[in-house]
């Protein structure tokens, strides 16, 4: 219970100060929203480098190497 009571006060004095203090909120997310945008940037592109090289890493791994190809045309 008493976490509920300090939520419902927590909300309403948030919404209080987004309310009083607008326009620092506006200067706030205007500067935080182009920084989050590259930081997130900068996890997308190392999540999509991470995941080509292992899809790279698959693709070597499955194709067989110069040494089998000698070997599998030796035995037939």
């Amino acid at each position: 219970m008493p976490s509920i009571i300090f939520g419902l006060i927590a909300i309403s004095l948030g919404l209080w100060g987004l309310s009083a203090w607008w326009w620092s909120v506006v200067e706030f997310l205007r500067g935080f929203v182009p920084i989050g945008l590259v930081f997130l940037g900068f996890i997308a592109l190392g999540a999509g480098v991470t995941r080509l090289r292992e899809v790279d890493e698959q693709i070597v791994d499955s194709e067989p190497t110069a040494a089998e190809s000698v070997q599998e045309s030796t035995r037939e």
